[in-house]
Formats: C-alpha cells, structure tokens, sequence
C-alpha cells in the first residue's frame, strides 16, 4: 500500500510538471508584456515559466533546488516573509509549493536563493 501511495504521488507530481512546463504564449510581444508584470528586485532572478493555455488565475508553482533539507521550514519561512499560504506543499518528487500570489510576490520569490524556477499554474486536457 505505501508504494502504491508514492507511485500515486510520484504520477500526479509528474502530470503537474508536465502541464507547468508547457512552454511560453506563442506571441513575444505577449510574453514581454506577462514577464513585466513580475519585476524582480534582484540580478539574477530564477526563472518564470508562464503557461500557454488557460491559467489559473494567480496561482503558481514554486519549485526548490534539489539540494534543500527541509522544503516545509522554508515554505513557513517564506510564508511569514512575504504573507501568503501555500494550498499544497510537496517533498518527494519535487521540493515546492502551489500557491495564490500576487505578481509583486512572485517577482520577490524569484529572488530567493534556494527558489530554482516557478511555474504559473494552468489547466491541461487529457486526451
């Protein structure tokens, strides 16, 4: 039963990855205007990979280095910092979070160190 539970985990961790790296809107122009939404206060900001279908509106995917040791202390620290709750926090297949944010807190997210990309979350058919 428990690796029947963590195939299960692993397999929607997998669909979700999947629709979030479903590429950049097909327009630059249309891109260059989504990207100036979330300024990023720092050189080096970690990457915003924006959905091409429908979004969900203001929520995104934050995704962790691989590296980092404890994923869920973070996700309450960046919690306080920056004012907002994750609606779904992961540790297994991927180290992140999902969460409703507004564009001015994902432009500072990008900033963190141990942030290594953020999705905007969008819906996905399966045919």
């Amino acid at each position: 039963m428990r690796h029947l539970k963590r195939f299960g985990l692993a397999l929607a961790s997998c669909l979700v990855l999947t629709a979030c790296g479903m590429g950049i809107t097909s327009s630059p122009q249309e891109t260059d205007a989504r990207l100036a939404l979330y300024v990023s206060p720092c050189d080096s900001p970690a990457p915003l990979k924006l959905h091409a279908g429908e979004k969900v509106p203001d929520s995104y995917i934050i995704v962790f280095d691989e590296d980092l040791d404890d994923p869920f202390a973070r996700i309450e620290q960046l919690e306080r910092k920056h004012g907002f709750t994750a609606s779904s926090r992961w540790e297994a297949a991927l180290k992140g979070f999902a969460a409703t944010l507004s564009p001015e807190t994902v432009g500072s997210l990008r900033c963190e160190d141990d942030v290594d990309y953020i999705n905007e979350n969008g819906y996905v058919q399966v045919d």
